[in-house]
């Protein structure tokens, strides 16, 4: 196995306004959602998902994202200057199993969506190339031995077992989390067909790339994120903050 799909290569950057290749981080918790008036922000279809959210920290996540995506459109996409945000509208094709973006009932753009414990990440796959994304909380509270002996490869199993101290197995499941997950993403299968096959072996046999990183929030969690990708390599990812989103998308 690559010890490169440990080197962190995934580069945490300050946020640009023109990047379409940025993984855009926000702490959901900073949402108000209920005094947000979403009718001017999300489409009729997201209004419906949003309803049958239940709790506080789903209806932040979903919202959150949302948001997010809809500032990306802005950002990156300049025939979207005079387009309401409730005429962007994401949702979930069936056929591709990717979710995507309607612009006005005219574009469509395949984008990505992850959220772990309240940190949420968006990316605009413009190029619709082979692309996906994972965020995972690492959590030293997980059963993470017990769970990769039952799901995990033998190898994988391995990488992880050897490692000197729980922290540091910690770090190795969740990095293989995140490569599978994003792996599932990216080629449109689902997740319970990723868990046992190596995935450094399904990376390879398809040709793709891979990278990621470990962020800490402000209250000292860590997440590890990793990216899975056809043809770019130069993915990035970048905070947003609270005031930056809102005054791009005119809310307070």
């Amino acid at each position: 196995m690559s010890s490169a799909y440990f080197d962190n290569q995934l580069l945490h950057t300050p946020l640009a306004e023109n990047n379409n290749h940025t993984i855009l981080l926000f702490d959901a918790s900073q949402l108000q959602v209920d005094e947000l008036t979403l009718t001017q922000f999300l489409s009729p279809f997201e209004l419906s998902v949003i309803a049958r959210r239940k709790t506080p920290q789903a209806k932040q996540e979903y919202v959150a994202t949302r948001l997010l995506l809809k500032y990306l459109v802005k950002s990156v996409l300049p025939s979207s200057s005079n387009i309401t945000l409730d005429k962007i509208s994401s949702e979930f094709n069936q056929q591709t199993c990717k979710l995507e973006l309607n612009i006005n009932n005219n574009q469509v753009y395949s984008c990505c969506v992850s959220h772990s414990h309240g940190l949420v990440g968006v990316a605009l796959n413009i190029d619709n190339s082979l692309f996906g994304f994972d965020i995972e909380k690492i959590s030293l509270k997980r059963p993470f031995e017990k769970l990769a002996k039952h799901f995990y490869d033998a190898a994988e199993v391995a990488l992880i077992t050897k490692q000197p101290c729980t922290a540091a197995k910690a770090a190795t499941f969740f990095r293989l989390w995140t490569l599978k997950e994003a792996l599932a993403k990216a080629t449109s299968r689902p997740i319970a067909q990723l868990l046992s096959p190596n995935v450094f072996c399904e990376l390879g046999n398809r040709q793709l790339s891979a990278t990621s990183t470990t962020l800490t929030n402000d209250v000292n969690e860590q997440f590890d994120i990793s990216v899975v990708a056809k043809k770019s390599t130069d993915w990035q990812c970048s905070f947003i903050s609270f005031a930056a989103l809102s005054s791009k998308l005119a809310f307070k």
